[in-house]
């Protein structure tokens, strides 16, 4: 396996991630238990003496050798091979440095690197853009109206918006985020009555007060969660009814 790194910070003068001829320098630091990071467990620390020829203890946390061992990366991407003994071992160090990011999911302001598997990124990437297309395959099913309602459920009032505005908008929010079009609409089981509740929402007829739900001054649910499940209760039937017809007259 092959993994590559990455400098991901820039410098905020030059607008660079580095100059051709400077580099960066990761290297093993304190931990707030006090002891050094090395990335290795006790049986890597082993597995690595024998396999670089090093005195036995030599990866010990508490060994010099890790006072004066750092990783060099420069512009250029750092490429380490784990069937190299030495890369595979400068492989486990980064892998669980604070300052590495082990995926582009996992980027974050505190990251400053990014180790990539390039195998494994495209394996995430094609499934992915298979969660793409099949939710575009899921958005063309879709009439006008569902389409108004969906937005909805993604927190959009959609109406006073054109048919051309209501359709492109929902394109871009698929597009960008299957998996939610996947979670609010494909997959969800309750979205009729969700859409009421958001509906019945913005409209005053149900109140919303952080997470409490009031019909009137009747609590009738703490989470949006339960307030689909009380109004899809049979013995609450009437009460649906009678707040559908309130809403559809606002």
């Amino acid at each position: 396996m092959v993994v590559e790194l990455r400098i991901k910070k820039k410098n905020p003068w030059a607008g660079l991630l580095k100059y051709s001829r400077c580099f960066d320098y990761i290297a093993p630091y304190f931990t707030r238990s006090g002891s050094i990071y090395t990335g290795l467990t006790p049986e890597d620390e082993k597995n690595f003496e024998k396999a670089l020829g090093y005195d036995e203890g030599h990866l010990s946390r508490n060994s010099d050798f890790w006072t004066t061992f750092c990783v060099k990366i420069g512009a250029k991407p750092l490429l380490l091979d784990d069937s190299i003994p030495r890369q595979a071992m400068i492989i486990k160090f980064l892998e669980g440095h604070k300052r590495v990011a082990t995926s582009l999911d996992k980027l974050d302001a505190g990251k400053d690197y990014i180790l990539i598997n390039r195998q494994a990124e495209a394996v995430e990437q094609n499934k992915l853009n298979k969660l793409r297309r099949d939710a575009i395959r899921e958005f063309d099913k879709l009439s006008l109206d569902n389409m108004r309602k969906c937005l909805r459920l993604f927190g959009v009032k959609s109406d006073d918006l054109s048919n051309e505005l209501v359709e492109s908008t929902l394109f871009t929010m698929v597009d960008k985020n299957p998996k939610k079009f996947f979670d609010k609409w494909v997959d969800n089981k309750t979205k009729d009555t969700e859409f009421i509740i958001e509906e019945a929402v913005a409209k005053g007829v149900i109140r919303k007060d952080k997470t409490n739900y009031y019909y009137g001054t009747d609590l009738i649910a703490t989470s949006l969660a339960d307030a689909i499940a009380y109004l899809d209760n049979k013995k609450n039937q009437d009460l649906k009814l009678v707040i559908i017809n309130e809403t559809n007259n606002k």
